[in-house]
């Protein structure tokens, strides 16, 4: 009886594995003939049935170069009353000639001193002429490429399922059209804060790595390098009373520490920060907090229950990071979006981690497909809106909803063969 119950076991894993194998080839091939939005919501529903698969890598690779080459078709300098940041990246990147005036530039025209981002625009614009699109759709590609990295590394139960939460967040798609240097350093700096738990020199040189990609997420991340070790431990609701008393009195002391020093220096870098620490109440971002709040509270009986340390590190990383986005409340104004940035990460795989702790299964499953379909149509939303002239040059669609995979590939060469333009009259002025 139980050779029996091995052998029909052994079946279905196959049977399972093959249907697994199957599906995900079809969504390859699926990718051609299919409009974006449409299959993605395909492999959101592959994510869903099957945890792992061969055909992962793949699948992602499609994502990032869709995404990637979605984002830097569009046209841009007109978004939001001339708050698109990519302008001043994109007069930097054609400015890129001398190395020795690499630095220079990057202050003068993208406002950042930050020598490895500098570093590598310098690069890509002296290997590529100049190209602007080149460098907008690299650029975002390597942060897909980092993001699924962190998928992968904090052992996420379901990677592409995490990844998927991520990128399909319409916040955190809208984010990356402008915050280009912040949103690469992110994967990195939280990888190294990984890393560093097991092996701490590695971790923190990836760490000073990405400081260099973008000073002010290097800062904000900095605590849990410097408090490696307490991140790895369950606290006491007594403990994280204790600590959020601190991390409060310690942003106060910051506070007025910089505008101190603001107060008696002229630099640049100074000025930029104190001038967005204010002691006033936003609540613009509240409802996207809320939400990452109502995760962290989801995951409370799993932290309790649990003993890996994947999860008690991700729980802690994100109740960190919760906790200063209240004070941030308070405090940052208009800048809360820069406290938001970590939890986008964070929220995804601490949300697969927690619902293993509950029951029934069902209802746990058509929870997270229920959160899929509220990315997905509001993802959708924002490109069907179309605000920033997605694909502009191969504008043979109504929208940008309507084009296939194959409109894509396509597509991409012509923007090679071509370049992105862009209106830099907010930044001249």
């Amino acid at each position: 009886m139980q050779q029996e119950n091995s052998l029909t076991f052994y079946k279905n894993k196959e049977r399972v594995e093959y249907t697994q194998l199957l599906s995900g080839l079809l969504l390859i091939a699926g990718w051609l003939f299919l409009p974006l939005l449409l299959w993605l919501a395909a492999v959101c529903l592959f994510s869903l049935s099957f945890k792992r698969s061969t055909n992962d890598n793949l699948l992602f690779l499609l994502i990032a170069f869709s995404l990637s080459f979605l984002i830097s078709s569009r046209y841009i300098g007109y978004l939001w009353g001339g708050a698109d940041d990519m302008p001043s990246y994109l007069m930097a990147y054609q400015r890129y000639d001398v190395f020795s005036q690499m630095l220079p530039v990057s202050l003068i025209y993208a406002k950042h001193a930050d020598f490895v981002f500098g570093l590598y625009s310098w690069g890509i614009a002296t290997l590529s002429g100049n190209h602007a699109f080149v460098y907008y759709f690299l650029t975002l590609f390597i942060t897909y490429l980092m993001i699924w990295k962190f998928c992968k590394l904090v052992n996420s139960p379901s990677p592409l399922l995490c990844f998927l939460l991520i990128v399909l967040f319409y916040k955190f798609f809208q984010g990356q059209w402008h915050l280009i240097r912040a949103y690469l350093a992110l994967p990195i700096l939280l990888c190294a804060v990984w890393y560093a738990r097991d092996h701490f020199k590695k971790g923190l040189s990836l760490f000073i790595f990405g400081g260099m990609i973008h000073i002010s997420t290097f800062i904000l991340l900095l605590p849990l390098i410097i408090l490696g070790r307490h991140i790895d431990k369950k606290w006491t609701l007594l403990q994280i009373f204790f600590m959020f008393i601190i991390l409060v009195l310690g942003v106060v002391v910051l506070i007025f520490s910089a505008k101190i020093i603001g107060s008696i220096s002229g630099h640049y870098i100074i000025s930029k920060i104190v001038t967005r620490l204010e002691f006033s109440p936003s609540l613009s971002k509240l409802p996207t907090f809320m939400f990452f709040i109502m995760i962290n509270i989801v995951a409370i009986p799993g932290y309790l229950k649990t003993k890996n340390i994947s999860f008690i590190r991700l729980f802690n990383m994100t109740s960190f990071f919760s906790a200063l986005k209240v004070v941030a409340l308070i405090v940052m104004g208009d800048e809360l979006h820069r406290v938001l940035l970590p939890l986008y990460l964070l929220y995804a795989p601490l949300l697969l981690f927690s619902i293993r702790y509950f029951q029934p299964r069902f209802v746990i499953l058509f929870s997270i497909a229920l959160l899929l379909v509220f990315h997905m149509l509001a993802f959708s939303y924002v490109v069907w809106l179309n605000e920033s002239n997605f694909l502009y040059i191969i504008n043979d669609k109504d929208n940008p909803v309507e084009y296939l995979g194959m409109d894509y590939l396509f597509g991409f060469w012509d923007y090679l063969m071509s370049d992105i333009e862009y209106y830099d009259g907010y930044r001249k002025g």
